[in-house]
């Protein structure tokens, strides 16, 4: 499962090493949102469209998790690579269900990835280590190269290319 080694890469990187922040990691909101969109995406991917249904069923398991993971709405088709990073879920997190993310991603809270009209997959994606500032959002159809950094609170509603950073409402390179 896949899946379930993105997490425990991206927990390694939550606890910085340090065997001691075990103990605190799991009451911690970043850890919350991981955990739970991880396994909702690795029950996803083993079940298919039943997922929904059986989603149901595991409701107060699911509520449980929601105490522990804060505000978000990382949808489970959503395509996340491993080394997701959330610093301050509580300021809420959405991502749209068609959106392809790459490894590494940092977000800071206050983030939406989403559209602005219906999408297909493969009109929203992010590249590899691409950062998004406190309140920054990506609203596709669109298409960020890797290693971009996205300003706090930056709009993005164009593509941006490889290595760029983006600020503004609409974000444009600098």
């Amino acid at each position: 499962m896949e899946q379930l080694k993105f997490l425990g890469a991206e927990l390694k990187i939550l606890t910085d090493h340090r065997p001691v922040r075990w103990w605190v990691l799991f009451f911690e909101p970043p850890a919350g949102v991981v955990i739970s969109y991880r396994l909702d995406r690795a029950g996803y991917l083993l079940c298919g469209k039943s997922w929904t249904l059986l989603r149901l069923l595991l409701l107060p398991v699911s509520l449980g998790l929601r105490v522990l993971s804060c505000r978000h709405e990382i949808h489970f088709k959503a395509k996340i690579g491993c080394g997701l990073r959330i610093m301050h879920p509580t300021l809420g997190v959405a991502v749209n269900g068609d959106a392809m993310v790459g490894k590494n991603c940092l977000l800071n809270g206050g983030n939406s990835i989403g559209c602005r009209r219906p999408i297909q997959r493969g009109e929203l994606v992010l590249g590899d280590d691409v950062q998004l500032g406190i309140n920054a959002c990506v609203l596709g159809p669109v298409v960020v190269g890797d290693r971009v950094n996205i300003g706090a609170g930056a709009v993005v509603i164009h593509d941006l290319p490889t290595g760029s950073v983006a600020v503004g409402v609409p974000a444009r390179p600098t």
